[in-house]
């Protein structure tokens, strides 16, 4: 059955009923003859022989009864003859029709089946390399309409997915293929040198050193937003020291730019991983600063509102404009590149941030004006 057409399964599906229908029919019909026409004519020639037969008992002869006996004889013979007519002619039209309509049926699924052949054929037609080719519009508010509607939003999005893997592939290549070939220079530069000094061994192993810990740094970004595995959500987490021991981590770098810091968590604790929040927050922190005015200000709010916990970070910085707010969650999406470089950013932060508090099954909103501040929302269930 699984290897016949769906024009043909229909078809015979049917043609089942269409059949067991016309048989009862036909057999209905003769029953009907029978009941409603045979048996009352039989009948009524019986009854009115009998009152002849009695009346002409005492007058006629012996010759008379017998011609009154084999008339009424002929007479039921011919009704007899007439039904087995009746059902003979019933049987060859009941296959005729059975014929006829399952004939029917099945030129009729074929055109009903039609659209369907076609949008196969179309769909067939598809492939990874031309993903940008979509079905033709069909007007019809039935489930074809609905059938190719559908696939052409699922081909939109996996249109997207195909454009969004490229340029995480190209993007990725990209961020390994630099400080390779920093690297590669300095020895290069090394190499023509006809008696290098120490101090130039010296800086080109700064630089093979920056250009490693570079690389790994971008390795292990990729294989956190690659990482799939099911992590441990339940540890009871103290906000407000956590915050504070990453504060103090960053102190360094807010000297450096004359940042001041303020927390205010009105939050005892919290559950999720501990170690993956750790690194959302950290990274948070980090770039409010980093990306921050010298003599500029980033504040840490934390509260329960809603029946969930929401955790602002608010910088006085650079702010990032409007219409780039819904890229910054992209992996290797940059709002200033030549910036990113000079602070260091893979541009994989808030893709990690995002995938992690994801995992918590929270979600984080950012709003930004420039040259003001931005504010980042982390938003995590209790």
């Amino acid at each position: 059955m699984n290897n016949l057409t769906l024009r043909m399964r229909l078809t015979l599906l049917t043609g089942c009923i269409f059949v067991v229908v016309t048989i009862l029919l036909t057999f209905l019909s003769i029953y009907s003859a029978e009941e409603k026409i045979v048996q009352p004519i039989t009948t009524t020639i019986l009854n009115q022989e009998n009152r002849l037969h009695k009346e002409i008992i005492d007058e006629a002869t012996v010759e008379t009864k017998m011609n009154h006996d084999i008339v009424a004889q002929i007479k039921i013979t011919d009704v007899r003859e007439a039904k087995k007519k009746f059902i003979n002619q019933s049987v060859i039209w009941m296959l005729i029709i059975i014929v006829a309509g399952i004939a029917t049926i099945y030129v009729v699924a074929g055109r009903a089946l039609k659209p369907v052949h076609d949008l196969s054929q179309k769909i067939g037609n598809i492939s990874e390399h031309n993903l940008a080719q979509r079905i033709e519009h069909i007007s019809t508010k039935d489930e074809i309409g609905d059938l190719t509607a559908s696939f052409n939003h699922m081909l939109d999005r996996l249109e997207k997915s195909f454009l969004y893997q490229k340029s995480f592939a190209a993007n990725a290549a990209h961020e390994l293929k630099t400080p390779l070939t920093t690297m590669k220079a300095g020895i290069q530069v090394l190499k023509l040198e006809k008696s290098p000094t120490v101090e130039d061994y010296k800086e080109n192993l700064e630089v093979t050193e920056q250009g490693t810990q570079r690389l790994i740094q971008v390795v292990n970004d990729l294989l956190t937003l690659a990482y799939e595995q099911t992590e441990h959500f339940s540890d009871d987490i103290e906000l407000k020291a956590m915050l504070d021991t990453i504060t103090q981590e960053l102190q360094p770098l807010c000297i450096e730019k004359n940042i001041a810091i303020s927390v205010d968590i009105d939050v005892k604790t919290i559950t999720g991983n501990q170690t993956l929040l750790y690194r959302v927050f950290s990274n948070m922190i980090e770039n409010a600063i980093k990306y921050n005015h010298k003599n500029g200000m980033v504040e840490v709010r934390g509260q329960v509102k809603n029946g969930a916990t929401h955790i602002t970070i608010t910088d006085s910085g650079i702010g990032i404009p409007n219409d780039q707010l819904h890229y910054i969650f992209e992996p290797f999406y940059r709002v200033d590149h030549s910036r990113a470089r000079e602070l260091g950013g893979s541009g994989l932060g808030l893709s990690i941030v995002r995938t992690i508090v994801e995992k918590h099954h929270g979600k984080v909103n950012v709003q930004s004006t420039l040259n003001v501040g931005t504010t980042f929302e982390i938003i995590l269930p209790i």
